[in-house]
């Protein structure tokens, strides 16, 4: 189970977030989705720092995996509600959305160095 479990971890800290965000740069309503992942990763890794529940990855990997995720995807889901605002500037909804797409290749590369 954690030969999976690793993989997935990874995918889910490093790629599922931003790829949400991502399709919400495409006037994809996502928002919710997006929003129902990072708490459900804030709940799972809540539950398995608990119950020292790593993964396969010694407990600081994991760790810090699991902050990647919550950092990314609560960033993520601020740059999702400014670019729903239509008070935003557009320079900044341009910004963060240029952002929000580096942070998504960067996701990209670390996921296949790591496991590709």
């Amino acid at each position: 189970m954690d030969d999976l479990a690793t993989p997935l971890v990874g995918f889910a800290s490093l790629l599922l977030l931003p790829a949400l965000a991502v399709a919400a740069l495409l006037k994809q309503k996502v928002t919710p989705w997006l929003q129902a992942a990072v708490f459900l990763w804030l709940l799972g890794g809540v539950w398995a720092l608990s119950s020292n529940w790593s993964a396969g990855y010694t407990p600081e990997r994991f760790l810090r995996l699991w902050l990647t995720g919550l950092v990314l995807g609560g960033g993520l889901l601020l740059v999702a509600h400014l670019r729903e605002k239509r008070r935003t500037w557009r320079w900044i909804r341009l910004a963060m959305a240029l952002a929000t797409i580096a942070v998504f290749v960067r996701a990209l590369q670390a996921w296949l160095q790591t496991y590709g």
